[in-house]
């Protein structure tokens, strides 16, 4: 009589269905795994052009200069053309051109506060300014008044000034006709602060 030999039983038949399943799991991520390391790569700086800020920069020039004054951001300019002795009340007084220019990048508006210092300037019967948006600037100059009165009144007006664009001002300053005897041999320095901001 031959003998029955069974054929051998595969070594997973008796583990349980759920442990099965955990095992065929992990050779899926497994095979996951080795799939994301072998994937191919690239990287990119994305860099961008020249920044560059604008500027805002009101620059003068007076009549007798050549080229402007005031270049660069805070800077003094002395407006020496306008000066004037042996003034008198009720006289012409003096009159000077003053150019301003926006020699920065940005468009800005402009205006003018002003102040000074000494009798003549301080009294109330003293100097008189008039300042005035004016491509001629004479003795009897009224046109295109933008400050008229004492020192030390309200600024004027904001003044618009495109980039690289100009505007001719003519400065007048008079002795007031009631200005007393007392202001005889009186001095005085006129400040003009001009303060531009972008617009």
């Amino acid at each position: 009589m031959s003998k029955h030999v069974s054929p051998t039983t595969p070594w997973y038949r008796g583990l349980s269905a759920r442990v099965r399943a955990l095992l065929a799991l992990g050779m899926v991520l497994g095979l996951g795994v080795v799939g994301t390391l072998a994937a191919w790569q690239d990287t990119s700086a994305v860099t961008s052009g020249t920044f560059v800020a604008g500027s805002v920069d009101l620059s003068l020039r007076q009549g007798s200069a050549s080229s402007d004054g005031a270049v660069g951001t805070n800077t003094a300019y002395s407006f020496s053309d306008f000066n004037g002795t042996g003034i008198a009340p009720g006289g012409v007084g003096v009159f000077k051109p003053l150019l301003v220019r926006n020699n920065g990048t940005l468009n800005f508006g402009y205006q003018i506060a002003v102040t000074g210092t000494g009798t003549l300037v301080e009294d109330p019967a003293g100097l008189n300014i008039g300042i005035y948006v004016s491509p001629t600037c004479t003795a009897t100059t009224t046109a295109g008044q933008i400050y008229s009165g004492k020192i030390g009144g309200a600024a004027t007006a904001v003044r618009s000034l495109a980039a690289a664009g100009t505007e001719q001002l003519c400065v007048r300053g008079w002795l007031d006709a009631a200005a007393p005897s007392t202001l005889q041999n009186q001095t005085g320095v006129i400040v003009f602060n001009f303060s531009a901001v972008q617009n």
